[in-house]
């Protein structure tokens, strides 16, 4: 009887057993949930400046936009170039300089003068000039009277000693020379770290003609054909002035003395100067 009792619970349990159980579906990947730690973010576009996240307020400044490359990524050999333009140009535009003269050769009598020089800039780094100088002054009795007037050292006296009284020098009066101007190098100096003054040096050469104290009455010589060649430097303040430092030696045949042969005098002289340019103002261009 209990055998006959379970074969039927057996039989009223397979139907159940038999349902069929629901699997996994693998032909597809699993749906994931959504997780706020998870999410992915999308990629950043690192060409264009990002933009802040919080928004500025009025007690808080606004941020300065990211950007990816700043000026200090540049390398210094970009920003600086190796070769830059000139700050002052001198090409078309004439010159007239003021000049100053004393001899620095003389060591009895030293000599001053005055005189002008008029340039044309054929080049910024040529020019032609016509310089005159003066190395006499108006005597207070008659201003129309111009004589030289050499002061005397205190060598003097001892030359005259040693020379038997009598010293042999040529006194220069007046020249007229007309030189070429050659400016081979160009640089800029910072003055008292304020200012930045452009400079050049200069080459200069010609010929002309020299009036000497033997070229006056009663020998009525005429005047002397002269050489000179020097250099200095100018400095330029300003669009239109330029100072100038310079040192210029003039050789010329002549003769102190009637009963003497002629010989080549040497005459050196320091100039300071003053340049003004026109037009006052020039406009850079390139090469």
């Amino acid at each position: 009887m209990r055998s006959l009792l379970a074969i039927l619970w057996l039989a009223a349990a397979l139907p159940a057993l038999a349902q069929e159980v629901p699997g996994l579906d693998l032909s597809q990947p699993p749906k994931q949930k959504d997780r706020g730690d998870t999410t992915e973010l999308p990629p950043i576009d690192l060409s264009k400046p990002g933009e802040p996240s919080v928004k500025p307020t009025a007690a808080q400044p606004e941020a300065r936009p990211i950007v990816p490359f700043s000026e200090k990524d540049v390398a210094l050999g970009d920003k600086v170039k190796a070769v830059q333009r000139k700050g002052f140009m001198k090409r078309g535009r004439f010159e007239v300089a003021p000049v100053f003269a004393f001899t620095v050769n003389d060591a009895f009598y030293q000599k001053f003068g005055a005189g002008l020089r008029l340039a044309y800039n054929l080049h910024d780094s040529f020019g032609l000039a016509l310089r005159g100088v003066t190395y006499r002054k108006p005597e207070f009795s008659n201003p129309r009277s111009w004589q030289p007037s050499p002061i005397r050292t205190d060598n003097a006296r001892a030359g005259k000693i040693a020379f038997g009284g009598q010293l042999l020098s040529s006194q220069i009066y007046d020249q007229l020379m007309l030189d070429g101007i050659w400016s081979p190098v160009y640089g800029k100096v910072s003055f008292l770290q304020k200012q930045i003054i452009h400079f050049d040096l200069f080459l200069s050469a010609g010929f002309g003609l020299v009036w000497t104290a033997t070229t006056e009455p009663p020998r009525n010589e005429d005047p002397h054909i002269a050489t000179d060649f020097g250099g200095g430097v100018r400095f330029y303040p300003k669009e239109w002035l330029a100072f100038e430092l310079g040192m210029t030696a003039t050789l010329y045949p002549d003769r102190p003395i009637a009963s003497l042969p002629a010989t080549v005098q040497k005459v050196f002289v320091a100039n300071v100067g003053l340049s003004f340019f026109f037009p006052t103002t020039f406009e850079y261009v390139h090469p």
